[in-house]
């Protein structure tokens, strides 16, 4: 009877540990596979991480340009507040290409330029006059009546900036962040 049961197996071993041989091949490859897309996902994040910097970084530039001048014109931007000026809350070409209002900023700005191509850059817009007082009633600061704050001027001029990581041209492949931030400064 020993003699039938091996004459009855038929290579079985082989079959299963064939399969088996594949079920491990496909679960590897399955796990390489997302660990490349965890590492993109990372270097994407890490690219948008410096972008934001960079964009930070022109907005402050922005921001210490009004705060040396106040007049538009000097500033390069553009003045909104006049009859006839559209002046759209995201410029048109703030993803897709440049114009002599935006300006790069200087070497003191610009943050992880060994990183990252081209430089930011910052585009103002004036958006007019008016008193400091908002909506609230509440343009004094904490400290006005406790240690003799000045009172809030009554004009102040309006801005907005928008800045962005670099020129779209200079972002090929890359992340690009654009942000925008309101000022006030006494005139």
């Amino acid at each position: 009877m020993r003699a039938s049961s091996h004459s009855q197996q038929r290579g079985v071993a082989l079959v299963v540990s064939l399969i088996l041989l594949v079920l491990a091949t496909l679960i590897g490859l399955a796990s390489v596979r997302g660990t490349n897309l965890q590492e993109r996902m990372s270097a994407n994040m890490y690219d948008r991480s410096l972008a934001f910097q960079r964009a930070e970084s022109a907005l402050r530039a922005a921001e210490d340009a009004i705060t040396a001048n106040w007049r538009i014109a000097d500033l390069r931007g553009v003045d909104c507040s006049a009859a006839g000026v559209p002046c759209k809350v995201i410029p048109e070409n703030s993803f897709s290409g440049t114009d002599g209002n935006w300006v790069a900023v200087d070497d003191l700005h610009n943050v992880n330029s060994s990183k990252s191509d081209g430089r930011p850059e910052y585009l103002i817009q004036f958006m007019g006059t008016g008193r400091a007082e908002n909506n609230l009633g509440l343009d004094a600061n904490a400290d006005y009546g406790n240690y003799g704050t000045p009172y809030p001027p009554d004009n102040v001029a309006f801005y907005r900036i928008t800045a962005r990581s670099s020129a779209p041209a200079d972002a090929v492949d890359r992340s690009m962040v654009v942000l925008q931030s309101t000022v006030k400064r006494a005139i």
